[in-house]
């Protein structure tokens, strides 16, 4: 929220309505005060020139006072020295427009019967417009504090899910490569064009569309189908893949290739040393509420050059729901010894 204080029209609005709102009420309730009255001097009546006074008065002590504070003391004392310098120089200002106000008071309101030089009455406005202005000083500082430690975290953010995808990316382009040798290697020309036209599919997507912000769920679901039939063509029957699709995938948006690494996942690790390896993939979607599942046999024995290649791409899908999905998401993996299960829920954003 605090990302909007750094829009200068949001900040320049909130300040003039502040300001105005202030000067309104310290200058323009005296008019409605019982004391707005005729007054006497020595010579006779003085017709109603308390406003004017008045006005005289604020402008050269509470006025200047206030723009001391929330303009010099606070912006600059305040956070260059700390409280008690702050304090200490505040306390002197607060002294001179005292003596000033005193001044004022003597020679120029002949009016008024409090003629003492030290008649600390007159010192309340100047303390209540110093908490104004400390207040408000340090609420603008707070508030410039708070948006740009959220912009540096928002930079922060953008540059760990761009590393991230970084080092995604390479991983899946490496796999693919592989598939596509295979079936170069073994199967005929049809399926190799096929393969081919697949294979740039998913480059297209994974050069453009991953470095949106959010994409369309039917392209990353596109992208998963196409994946896992590349899989089909290189694995030929030997692999039983169910891939399934319920509910209306329209309006909703989701964080690119963020799902990918559990498919692929599945497939390194739920075909070596196998029988009759199954592995089923199934989405759901509800209302904006996607239900994502992929559940893959485990073989006995281990590839320990795919145990060592897979966790950084798992690791990086989990940071990222932490990061993208905070309370939105819950993710359950289950690990049975036969059966690798995840199932990741997630509250989508909807488009109208």
């Amino acid at each position: 929220m605090w990302l909007a204080w750094n829009i200068p029209k949001t900040k320049l609005t909130f300040k003039v309505l502040f300001n105005l709102i202030l000067w309104g009420l310290w200058i323009g309730l005296p008019l409605i005060s019982p004391a707005h009255q005729d007054h006497h001097s020595e010579s006779g009546p003085i017709k109603d020139p308390e406003f004017s006074e008045h006005i005289w008065l604020e402008l050269l002590t509470i006025v200047p006072l206030f723009y001391i504070i929330t303009l010099l003391l606070v912006p600059i004392l305040f956070k260059r020295w700390g409280v008690f310098v702050y304090f200490g120089v505040l306390f002197l200002f607060i002294a001179l427009f005292f003596g000033i106000q005193s001044l004022y008071h003597i020679y120029y309101m002949p009016f008024d019967v409090h003629k003492e030089f030290f008649d600390f009455r007159g010192i309340f406005p100047l303390i209540m417009i110093s908490a104004i202005g400390s207040t408000y000083g340090l609420l603008l500082e707070f508030i410039d504090f708070e948006s740009k430690r959220e912009e540096r975290f928002s930079e922060q953010l953008k540059s760990e899910l761009s590393f991230l995808r970084s080092q995604i990316s390479p991983h899946f382009i490496f796999n693919i490569l592989n598939s596509i040798v295979y079936l170069i290697r073994t199967k005929a020309d049809k399926q190799a064009e096929d393969v081919t036209i697949r294979l740039s599919s998913l480059m297209r997507y994974m050069l453009y569309d991953s470095d949106q912000r959010m994409v369309p769920l039917e392209r990353e679901l596109e992208y998963l189908r196409n994946y896992i039939d590349l899989q089909r063509m290189r694995f030929d029957g030997d692999v039983a893949i169910d891939f399934q699709i319920d509910g209306v995938m329209r309006a909703c948006t989701i964080e690119p290739m963020l799902l990918i690494p559990f498919v692929e996942n599945a497939f390194k690790h739920g075909v070596s040393f196998v029988q009759n390896p199954t592995i089923n993939v199934n989405f759901s979607i509800d209302n904006g509420h996607l239900n994502f599942r992929v559940e893959n046999q485990i073989g006995q024995l281990k590839d320990e050059s795919k145990e060592a290649s897979s966790g950084i791409g798992m690791k990086n899908v989990l940071r990222r729901l932490e990061l993208l999905y905070p309370g939105k998401h819950h993710i359950d993996v289950t690990n049975t010894g036969e059966i690798f299960r995840v199932v990741l829920e997630i509250s989508l954003h909807q488009t109208k």
